[in-house]
Order: structure tokens, then sequence, then C-alpha cells
């Protein structure tokens, strides 16, 4: 679906943000402001890609990578776009990345490139049939043989790794998705994970897999040894930022080595508006 990305210079602070509807309304308001002159704004950055096919460019998301913690121990985290940010290793590999996130969300060199949340939901995959289905946050996604032709759909023709694989970029794909949640795959697993650092609803779950050969690992994202790292700004432009795992224990899975990956969208004109 297309996609805008606005940026606006300001002189005065947005100020509290509300959510839902409120927040566009506040929005709405503030840009009435900008363009009457009482707010002052030096300049405007429009960023616009108006492409509707499936594929990478349909739409932004944010890149996504995953940290997974087995068997820590001493001081773990991630080297983000050349900052090292660790925790030290405490009582078990859960409360230890749960501290790593946070370490992550409170470092002021690196939060305005990336965020952090460790409330994951899993599931494995294993010898996938044509037409197996499984629900991801009340979304079918079906399993066909080769490559898909529309949202929904993944790919069951290879190994579980490329499987998973598959499945974990429909999922970012999907544009009912994509300022919900993010998927990335390890092996033949696939980790689902909230945008935001807060409990799930009840229909933001892992359900109904048709066959056997899905297993639901944890149906609902709850805190846990595995972490996403997100860019801050949805688009291909997430993808640049490098990632490495750092400490015992600390491994890193992403579909683009060693950097953020399955940022999708972000503009394809600029436009530069003076108020």
């Amino acid at each position: 679906m297309p996609n805008q990305t606005v940026t606006l210079n300001t002189r005065r602070p947005f100020g509290v943000i509300r959510g839902g509807r409120a927040t566009l309304r506040e929005l709405a308001n503030w840009l009435e402001k900008v363009l009457s002159g009482e707010v002052q704004c030096d300049n405007v950055v429009l960023a616009i890609n108006d492409a509707v096919a499936l594929g990478d460019l349909a739409f932004a998301g944010q890149a996504v990578g995953a940290l997974v913690l087995s068997g820590g121990a001493g001081a773990v985290g991630a080297t983000i776009d050349g900052t090292l940010v660790t925790a030290a290793f405490a009582t078990s590999d859960t409360v230890t990345m749960t501290a790593v996130m946070a370490a992550i969300r409170a470092n002021a060199t690196v939060n305005r490139k990336v965020t952090a949340v460790n409330r994951i939901a899993r599931m494995t995959l294993a010898s996938v049939l044509v037409g197996t289905t499984v629900q991801v946050f009340g979304i079918t996604f079906t399993a066909v043989n080769g490559a898909p032709t529309g949202f929904g759909q993944f790919d069951m023709s290879g190994s579980d790794t490329a499987d998973a694989l598959s499945l974990a970029l429909a999922i970012n794909r999907h544009p009912s998705l994509a300022g919900r949640c993010r998927a990335v795959s390890n092996v033949g697993a696939v980790y689902v994970g909230l945008l935001e650092d807060r409990a799930p609803t009840s229909e933001e779950l892992l359900s109904l897999p048709s066959a056997a050969t899905i297993t639901i690992n944890a149906a609902f994202p709850t805190v846990s040894a595995f972490g996403l790292l997100f860019a801050m700004v949805p688009g291909d432009i997430g993808n640049c930022c490098t990632v490495v795992a750092s400490g015992t224990g600390m491994t890193y899975a992403t579909a683009n080595a060693g950097k953020l990956g399955g940022g999708q969208g972000g503009g394809t004109a600029l436009t530069l508006v003076v108020p």
C-alpha cells in the first residue's frame, strides 16, 4: 500500500501523544497551525512511495533483527551501529534479555536508531505442505508452492529454514500487520514481536495451525530470552543499521547478515517544502 513519510522542523514541541485517533486529530491540527504560521516551521520534508503491488516497496515497515540468549554469562548484548550496549547476566536468560532490551531503549546513542522488545511469540515449521495455514494476529497465512503472488502467502517449496524465512517475510509484508508487529526467522523458527513494549491484546497471538507441521511454541508475545531490535524509522533505510551479538550465549538472527533486515518501503520521490 502507498506510504508517505513527513518530517517537520518546528520551533515548538509537538507535546503529549494521546494515542489512537486522538493523535491523528492532534497531528491534523498541528499541520493546520504550520500552514497558517501559528507554529513556525522552517522546512518540511515529504517522501512518497505510491507502489501497491506485493513486494518490499509496497508499504513502509521497520527493519528488524533478533537477539537470542541461551546459557548467558557475564556482560551480554549487542554492538549496534558501532555502539556496544550490554547488561550483566542475572538470574536467567529471560531476566537478562529484559535488562538488555531496557538498556538499548535507554541508550542515548542508539535509541534514536532502534528500539527493542522481548515480548515474543514463536512457532516452528517442519515439512510444511501446500495449503497449510496458520493465523498471525487474526490474519491467515497460507503455504503455496513457489513464489507468493498475494498478501498472506508464503513459499513452502524449500527447506524448513527457507520456509520460515518466507513466512517471516510474508508477515512483514502484510499491510494489516505492518504497524503492529515484525517477524524474524531463525533456522526453522519464526519469532513475532510487538512493535511496542506492552502486553498483547486477546487477538494478538499465533493460532489455528491447520496441520502438525506448524507448532506454536508461544502463542502470545510473552517476555522471553528472545529479543527483537526494530529500526525507529520505517523503510528500507533501516537495513543499513549494523548489529553484532556480544557476550557468552548471545546470537543474532536477521534476513540481512550483520545488519537489521526486512525493512520495507520508504519514499522514492523527495519533496522539500518551505512553508
